[in-house]
């Protein structure tokens, strides 16, 4: 289930942010006119393409897929912490095993049906049955509502089950519709609960959205808790990033999900016509060592190729999307905490001398060709990665920088999943890894766990200190015990982070009331409108 959404999750940021494709389709509406002297009543939107409403049988989700199904909680992309979204309240107890959450009245479905907590739980246990991703809240024991309340209780205390609460992968589905619905009616049948509903929908070309009148939202992130002012929404499935870029400047297009790299400067520039903003998961890119190649057995030689990196180089090798990374749980993730990032610049950032000295150490001195030799074998080794453009230019540099230490490093690409399955079959020397998530627990269960006799030397001390962090209630607590565990691998010297990657998201400046966050968020709450429902050029 882990590998499926990683995998998942990896391929929608790269090819959101890397390869993002699609072509629109002019809208009849007058929002599709190129015309930006007002009126627009149908919102226009370019967003990949959607295989299913039913957030529980989604194996991959996008931001914009949650304008018809609101999460039962909601991160505050400040703090990280959870707030209110469908539930307006939620009460854990101390020991962590026990959940309230409150749902108040008056909060419907677009079929006209008020949401009640009998909902939730069949929601729940209907995950629990058909969810990719249920291992994330398996730890349900049980369930039971009092009054507005769903009260579930937890056979063990895991910090990770809030977050799911707070994903994309759980909201509130109409009992009925569960108990008359079948699986594939669901698919693209079911009214969750949320900002919108499925009006029309056209496989690979388009779906057109229409409001919830009775929609309220406890979200504190947006003023307006009401049915959205924009009554209809287009989301547009094809297109090509010239197509999008220029359709978002003549007003074809009122919202781009995901920015063609090619074309963000070119938008950047045009910050009049088009407001830009970061909206994308965490996503890291980083390196395994093999420690049991031989080349790589000491410790000491596996140090100096890590400080051998040098990331202000390798900046020039990136997109504006794209930054170094010094750690493995970038900004984005719950349980940051820049005292992890601090430790691996203090400790293992870019130091040529350092590097050399240790290869000397080792027995390594240059030939006549300013290779490194020792017993008449030269330094060389593979790097493996991913064949997207990104991975390979980040092993460019990597190689660049490997040259200067007098190692030959050898670059071998193809598709990522057989990156994947080199590392845990053991066959690699030195391979690149991406993971996208914005919690720290999924990510830990990855970094050096692919194959631990390759990359992991002291694997049940590590994964020990994961269970123990795993289960501690205090938020802060937890951070600085998930700190102490990223110190720990990162003194393995197996594991390289290398780059903090990201996505932006546009839409046209005379539409104002747009609240989006940095870690993907989208809402339309608090868009401004005239009297007649229109939302172009309106003042605020």
């Amino acid at each position: 289930m882990k590998k499926k959404l990683f995998t998942i999750l990896l391929i929608v940021s790269m090819i959101a942010v890397f390869s993002f494709t699609g072509c629109g389709s002019k809208s009849s509406d007058s929002s599709s006119s190129s015309s930006s002297t007002g009126g627009g009543k149908t919102l226009i939107i370019h967003d990949s393409a959607w295989s299913t409403i039913d957030m529980f049988q989604a194996e991959d989700w996008n931001d914009m897929q949650s304008l018809v199904a609101d999460s039962i909680l909601q991160e505050d992309p400040t703090t990280k912490k959870a707030v209110p979204r469908i539930a307006s309240k939620e009460v854990w107890s101390d020991n962590g095993l026990t959940l309230t959450l409150t749902f108040p009245k008056g909060m419907k479905y677009s079929t006209g049906e008020e949401l009640e907590p009998e909902d939730v739980v069949a929601s729940i246990k209907y995950g629990l049955k058909v969810s990719p991703y249920k291992d994330g809240y398996s730890n349900i024991k049980s369930m039971e509502t009092k009054g507005r309340d769903v009260i579930i209780h937890f056979s063990k205390y895991q910090a990770d089950t809030e977050f799911n609460f707070e994903s994309c992968f759980i909201g509130v589905i109409d009992k009925d519709e569960l108990d008359s619905m079948s699986k594939d009616k669901l698919l693209w049948g079911c009214h969750p609960y949320g900002a919108y509903y499925v009006d029309d929908y056209q496989p690979g070309a388009y779906v057109i959205l229409k409001a919830n009148p009775g929609y309220k939202t406890n979200n504190p992130l947006v003023k307006n808790h009401d049915a959205c002012p924009v009554k209809t929404i287009k989301v547009v499935f094809s297109g090509e990033g010239f197509t999008l870029s220029k359709g978002i400047e003549n007003g074809d297009y009122d919202v781009l999900s995901q920015v063609d790299s090619e074309y963000y400067n070119e938008l950047k520039s045009k910050s009049d016509t088009v407001t830009m903003v970061e909206a994308s998961c965490a996503t890291i890119d980083y390196a395994e060592i093999n420690m049991t190649d031989p080349l790589f057995k000491d410790k000491n030689v596996r140090k100096a190729i890590i400080l051998g990196i040098n990331r202000d180089s390798m900046k020039s090798y990136l997109s504006d999307f794209e930054k170094p990374a010094y750690n493995l749980l970038v900004s984005k993730v719950i349980n940051y905490d820049k005292a992890a990032e601090t430790y691996y610049k203090d400790n293992y950032s870019y130091n040529k001398a350092e590097a050399e000295k240790l290869l000397a150490a080792a027995g390594w001195k240059k030939n006549s060709d300013g290779i490194l030799e020792k017993n008449g074998k030269t330094f060389t080794f593979t790097y493996k990665c991913s064949d997207s453009d990104m991975p390979k230019k980040v092993a460019q540099s990597i190689q660049a920088d490997m040259k200067a230490l007098g190692i030959d490093m050898k670059i071998e690409s193809k598709d990522w999943s057989y990156v994947q399955t080199d590392v845990e079959d053991g066959k690699f020397q030195i391979a690149r890894m991406g993971l996208g998530w914005n919690e720290p627990f999924l990510l830990l269960d990855y970094f050096c766990n692919r194959n631990t006799a390759c990359t992991n030397p002291d694997a049940k001390a590590e994964q020990a200190m994961v269970a123990k962090a795993r289960s501690t209630v205090n938020f802060d607590s937890r951070t600085q015990q998930i700190t102490k565990i990223l110190e720990k691998l990162y003194d393995y010297n197996t594991i390289i982070p290398l780059v903090d990657s990201g996505g932006y998201r546009c839409w046209r400046s005379e539409i104002k009331g747009i609240v989006t966050s940095p870690i993907g968020d989208f809402f339309v709450n608090d868009i401004v409108t005239d009297s007649d429902g229109n939302f172009r050029n309106v003042a605020s």
